[in-house]
């Protein structure tokens, strides 16, 4: 198997690859907001974290939400991809 042969063979397509990606950047971007308050000591770790998973969940409720009634704004949740 020659060096082109094998680039075919393992090449992944960007698409399938930005998909993958973007729930933990979704997590990403919904915990930098609580975390930067808990670390600057405005509010406990413990509280950062059950923020960020309710913000998880807002996001997947609007998601769903979007996808049902086929209004594309809620699709995108709150992360906005």
């Amino acid at each position: 198997m020659d060096k082109k042969q094998l680039l075919e063979a393992v090449r992944v397509p960007l698409g399938l690859l930005w998909k993958a990606a973007k729930d933990p950047l979704r997590l990403l971007v919904l915990s930098v907001l609580p975390f930067a308050l808990a670390y600057s000591e405005v509010l406990p770790y413990k509280s950062a974290a059950i923020i960020t998973v309710v913000l998880k969940g807002l996001d997947k409720f609007l998601h769903e939400v979007g996808k049902t009634t086929g209004r594309k704004e809620l699709i995108t949740g709150l992360t906005r991809f």
